[in-house]
């Protein structure tokens, strides 16, 4: 045996194979849930949208009738009723909405909305959902406030909640992409 050389053989053992393999499955699960939580709340985007419609739409029905317009008797009338994570219709229009002759930026939403307004200094409408976003007391002129329900991992034991009013147009958020 004194004429045959050493020869090694190239290649991985399988504790390398298995090592490799283990974290191109940790990698990618961290993909997915980093994805997954970023598609969510893409899809909760769509309350800026919806929020500039319903900002004109006020704001125009305010100009016209001097007042601005609740699209139900409170938080809790919300369109369409039932939110969630897959996108559904938002028509028809309750005739409130009609009445501020919302022009949609699209059909299926995965929110639901409602618009809540009052006259100055009356706090009457004001609601649970604007009290933890801060607004506590009524302004000291006619106002209203934009709220958007959303559901979007179909978990409905937490929500996502998107704000904004008459006095603050930024747009709050409260669980973004749940």
């Amino acid at each position: 045996m004194l004429g045959v050389p050493f020869v090694r053989q190239a290649g991985f053992t399988l504790v390398e194979i298995l090592v490799a393999v283990a974290l191109i499955g940790i990698l990618a699960g961290i993909a997915i849930i980093s994805f997954t939580k970023q598609a969510r709340k893409t899809k909760g985007a769509e309350a800026n949208a919806m929020f500039a419609a319903l900002r004109i739409s006020q704001e125009q029905y305010h100009l016209e009738n001097g007042t601005y317009l609740s699209s139900g008797t409170g938080e809790a009338n919300i369109h369409p009723a039932t939110p969630g994570r897959l996108a559904q219709t938002i028509l028809p229009l309750p005739t409130t909405w009609t009445s501020l002759k919302v022009k949609l930026p699209q059909e299926n939403v995965y929110c639901g909305y409602v618009t809540v307004a009052g006259r100055a200094n009356d706090a009457t409408n004001l609601g649970v959902k604007a009290a933890k976003f801060g607004l506590t007391v009524a302004p000291s002129t006619d106002w209203y406030y934009l709220l958007a329900h959303c559901d979007l991992n179909g978990d409905a034991a937490r929500d996502s909640y998107y704000f904004s009013w008459s006095g603050d147009t930024v747009i709050q958020k409260q669980n973004e992409g749940y």
